[in-house]
């Protein structure tokens, strides 16, 4: 891993999550051919190890079990005495997010976000079928930072840490403690801690939001009351956004 990321150089930093950075990668060898990847380095606390830990392990079983073009793909993963690592398929226009607030490059003309929208809503509709692993999976973090976009604004869903299959049968899963980022929760899941399909539906609704204003979900350089975008888009038209 440390070949591949020169030593996890800063020139190679793409970015950081809850559990640790991302850094972008070459993998070399003599019989293949270069292939540029995204690596996840696990960087946690002492008191986290557990919770990272088990992240790991739900990502590598969940991703290494699904196959869609719209979910980001596991390439490898390393697991070597305390050090984690995630190998991922690369996709040069970094995360949603970043072209929203004006980070990326290139700003998202209309069709791009309409292609986008399309996009994350057939990865969603993937997770949620049991075309996928046999029962239907929730990401439970489904986030603009967690929309990837390849060369030509393909969307694809990453970062299944947090995802939770399904109990065959039920349409509810009762959780003991709300997982998530906080401006995508759904409601009904943080008052009852009652987990659905529909937790992944409400957050891609506020993804929509901010492809249609251009703002973040929660911005906290506007004012006390204004920060939170679905509690802005109750009081005004979004004609006022633009």
């Amino acid at each position: 891993m440390e070949d591949a990321t020169c030593s996890f150089s800063e020139g190679n930093f793409l970015g950081k999550g809850g559990f640790g950075r991302v850094y972008r990668g070459t993998l070399r060898s003599r019989e293949v051919k270069s292939l540029v990847v995204a690596i996840k380095k696990m960087e946690l606390p002492s008191f986290k190890e557990a919770e990272g830990e088990r992240e790991f392990r739900v990502e590598v079983d969940i991703l290494s079990r699904l196959d869609h073009p719209n979910l980001v793909s596991l390439i490898g993963y390393c697991a070597d005495r305390k050090q984690r690592f995630l190998v991922y398929e690369y996709l040069s226009n970094g995360n949603l997010q970043d072209h929203l607030n004006g980070i990326g490059e290139a700003k998202m003309d209309w069709t791009q976000r309409l292609k986008v929208a399309i996009g994350a809503a057939r990865g969603l509709a993937y997770l949620h079928s049991p075309s996928a692993v046999g029962i239907p999976i929730v990401h439970r973090d489904f986030k603009s930072t967690n929309v990837l976009l390849g060369d030509n604004f393909e969307a694809k869903i990453s970062d299944f840490g947090l995802a939770k299959l399904m109990p065959e049968g039920q349409e509810i899963y009762a959780t003991a403690m709300v997982l998530g980022t906080f401006g995508y929760f759904d409601p009904e899941y943080t008052s009852t801690g009652k987990l659905t399909l529909q937790s992944d539906v409400y957050a891609f609704g506020v993804v929509l939001l901010e492809l249609l204003t251009g703002r973040r979900a929660v911005d906290l350089n506007q004012g006390p009351t204004d920060q939170n975008l679905v509690l802005q888009v109750r009081k005004f038209k979004i004609s006022s956004f633009f």
